[in-house]
């Protein structure tokens, strides 16, 4: 019987009461008329987070241990959409999202696992100014030194869980770099692709100019030579 749930919308969250409400929003807004499903992944909120997901009448999963791969993980294994979008729980969609990444695999058969651009919806201009001028470079350069098998990030990113399902899934021990480590599974299977002609909105809550930003890139550089992230935590609780 073909799968009546087009995309299933994954949303890791721990401690996010304060953002997950925007970012439901921005999915139930999405355009199209498309049949989807919300997934929200609790992993020991301390919060309201999971009493917020509840009043919004999405399915809620839990996670019993911190750890982004293994809430992403959690999430996609109960997933039943053709598609796997997974956010942030800070993204905000703009209201086109889905119908655009519905029309790139209608497209291309060979594309497995697409993700778009960033634009900070809450940072003063300059910041937005330079991610602008950095953005590209640094995809470029993890498209070059991964041979193509990394670029969508888990603040927005989606694949065929079809193809999933053939991978070995996401890491849950990762808790830097599973969004990458997932995409190299993927490549084996066909397209990887960051589009910048996709785009999502995201807090700049963890871009700080400060010793804390020099480790994630540090991990970044390291995830896109193949390696394991050099430090495998994350300052900001909220990124679990």
């Amino acid at each position: 019987m073909e799968n009546d749930i087009l995309f299933s919308i994954i949303i890791p969250a721990y401690n996010e009461e304060a953002y997950l409400s925007a970012c439901l929003d921005s999915v139930k807004a999405q355009q199209g008329g498309f049949n989807y499903e919300i997934i929200v992944v609790d992993s020991m909120s301390t919060d309201r987070t999971a009493e917020l997901a509840e009043q919004a009448g999405v399915l809620l999963a839990r996670a019993a241990e911190c750890g982004v791969g293994r809430a992403r993980r959690v999430g996609t294994e109960r997933a039943r959409g053709v598609y796997v979008v997974h956010l942030d729980a800070d993204t905000r969609l703009p209201g086109d999202y889905l119908f655009q990444i519905k029309k790139r695999f209608d497209e291309d058969s060979s594309l497995v696992n697409i993700g778009g651009r960033v634009i900070f919806y809450d940072a003063p201009l300059w910041k937005n100014i330079l991610r602008c001028v950095l953005q590209h470079p640094l995809w470029m350069f993890a498209h070059i030194v991964s041979r193509g098998q990394v670029g969508p990030m888990g603040n927005n990113m989606a694949f065929r869980k079809s193809i999933y399902d053939q991978a070995e899934g996401f890491d849950p021990e990762l808790k830097f770099g599973e969004d990458a480590d997932l995409s190299r599974q993927l490549k084996k299977f066909g397209r990887v692709k960051l589009d910048f002609g996709l785009k999502c909105y995201v807090s700049a809550r963890r871009y700080k100019i400060r010793l804390h930003l020099f480790t994630q890139f540090i991990n970044f550089i390291k995830i896109c030579i193949g390696g394991t992230p050099y430090k495998n935590e994350l300052e900001h609780s909220s990124k679990l």
